[in-house]
């Protein structure tokens, strides 16, 4: 059988439908895998989910080992697309080396706002947030993807701004530690948002509650961030 790379040269029209049939199975093969893990999911339950032949598993992807790396970029480009614009405001925002400490700390407190929003919104799906956690466990080339690509951009500009908000170095203890914890309390709501529902007794998240939340933790941020005293490695 010819693979996808051995055909002809396909028109646009084709290749346009070629690429919305591969970005749907990689959708279906982030929830499948997402759901039962690598081991457990199968090429049949992605072409159930997607609601494609079987056979174009191997055509578009060649296996299930490819398909799955390839559901990795795919989330990973994910992220990294909506993370860019925020992304890219946090870096000019926080540019002049004369910043002064309470725009550094709002600049970041926006930052971690927005990946908030996306977290919670539902821009990215319960079950590939399972898919990252399953990666993230096994510690596999999928989570080093993601991580390269979605989470040591951000925490690297992050670890910079919270360096200059608390006089420490960006590589000190004190530097890294607390971007970290910033970084995963924002994180964790998403990754535990079935507690965070109950113990708000919350059914679901809409878009009035998504702003209450979004209020507390804006609030939360400030005062973390400005209540830090100076780091022992702080420079005069």
């Amino acid at each position: 059988m010819l693979t996808h790379s051995q055909l002809a040269p396909a028109t646009a029209e084709t290749s346009s439908r070629g690429d919305v049939a591969r970005d749907k199975m990689l959708r279906a093969a982030l929830d499948v895998f997402g759901e039962h893990g690598f081991a457990a999911a199968t090429t049949r339950m992605v072409a159930q989910a997607a609601n494609m032949n079987l056979g174009a598993i191997p055509y578009y992807f060649g296996s299930k080992e490819e398909m799955y790396t390839q559901a990795a970029k795919f989330l990973a480009a994910h992220i990294e697309q909506h993370q860019a614009e925020p992304l890219l405001a946090l870096r000019q925002g926080t540019a002049a080396p004369h910043c002064s400490r309470a725009d550094l700390i709002e600049h970041a407190v926006q930052f971690m706002l927005s990946q908030a929003r996306m977290l919670l919104s539902g821009q990215v799906k319960a079950s590939w947030v399972q898919f990252f956690l399953r990666a993230q466990a096994e510690n596999n080339a999928a989570f080093e993807r993601i991580f390269a690509h979605t989470i040591e951009p951000v925490q690297a500009t992050l670890t910079e701004v919270v360096g200059r908000i608390t006089g420490c170095t960006p590589d000190s203890v004190e530097t890294r530690t607390l971007t970290f914890l910033i970084f995963h309390q924002v994180m964790s709501l998403r990754l535990a948002d079935t507690v965070l529902l109950r113990r708000l007794n919350w059914q679901a998240i809409n878009p009035q509650r998504l702003e209450t939340l979004l209020n507390i933790m804006g609030q939360a941020l400030r005062a973390q961030l400005s209540a830090y005293s100076p780091c022992s490695d702080a420079t005069p």
